[in-house]
């Protein structure tokens, strides 16, 4: 008698974009691995994927049709994220029904306990332009110039800076910055020069005490997170640079220090009704 294969039992997961307009649950086995890519959207976004998962598990319970796509390159995948708020949710193949699930947009998941396999999508070709910004100034020739970008290239910038890895970059648990994968540096503002402003979208959802104090900024075309447009009171001269949104920045050689931002917001995270 042929052995029976154990069929893993399938957990309901919630999840959303941060702004709430789009709500979904999926039933999947309970997640132990997910996939970080290289190649330039998923670094940028900070993807971790769940890969393919079938549109018959997935079901959209709030924002049905609301997601913005974009494409590029080959135009293989269809980027799929929120206009309001910017937050990446899936992708989608051209030709089939089958999603992939970013799963940093999974309620209550924790998941520095998730193993991540990594996947070389850079090396896929054709190889990726990064968009050209602003000419490098030399307004203090001690510090290093930057580049960096969204991914469709309409939203540029410059930084002059201490080199990167001699830095302290913040990765902070908050509600928008853990589902958005953000990494911190906090230039001031007269270290940037942002070419594009214009076609950012500003979303507030990170909150201390009853007053929002953040703008984070992402291009309105590709959705990627550019800069944080804090307060001028609480936060004078400073714009928070989203590492990830530099050109060519290796991650690995970075010293990143977790932020407790979850606890210290002030006020819990809740989606409207």
């Amino acid at each position: 008698m042929a052995e029976e294969k154990s069929v893993p039992s399938l957990k309901t997961y919630r999840g959303n974009c941060n702004c709430g307009a789009f709500r979904y649950s999926v039933k999947l086995p309970p997640f132990e691995e997910v996939t970080a890519c290289n190649c330039s959207i998923c670094a940028k976004k900070s993807y971790l994927w769940s890969f393919p998962i079938s549109a018959d598990v997935f079901v959209v319970e709030k924002g049905d049709g609301t997601l913005k796509s974009y494409e590029f390159g080959r135009k293989k995948m269809m980027h799929k994220c929120c206009p309001e708020c910017g937050t990446a949710v899936m992708g989608q193949m051209h030709g089939g029904p089958d999603i992939g699930l970013n799963v940093r947009t999974i309620q209550d998941l924790d998941l520095d306990k998730l193993k991540k396999r990594t996947h070389d999508g850079a090396a896929i070709e054709p190889a990726y332009d990064a968009p050209v910004g602003p000419k490098p100034s030399i307004a203090d020739a001690s510090k290093q110039s930057y580049r960096g970008s969204c991914h469709c290239g309409k939203v540029t910038f410059e930084l002059q800076s201490e080199p990167l890895n001699d830095l302290e970059v913040t990765d902070c648990n908050c509600n928008i910055c853990a589902r958005n994968g953000y990494l911190w540096i906090y230039p001031s503002s007269d270290a940037v020069q942002l070419q594009g402003e214009e076609s950012l979208r500003h979303h507030s959802r990170y909150y201390k005490s009853d007053d929002k104090v953040a703008g984070h900024g992402f291009c309105f075309t590709c959705g990627v997170f550019v800069l944080n447009k804090l307060g001028p009171e609480a936060h004078p001269g400073i714009m928070p640079i989203n590492v990830r949104a530099i050109n060519g920045v290796n991650l690995d050689g970075l010293k990143i220090k977790k932020h407790d931002g979850k606890t210290l917001t002030g006020k819990p995270y809740v989606l409207d009704e």
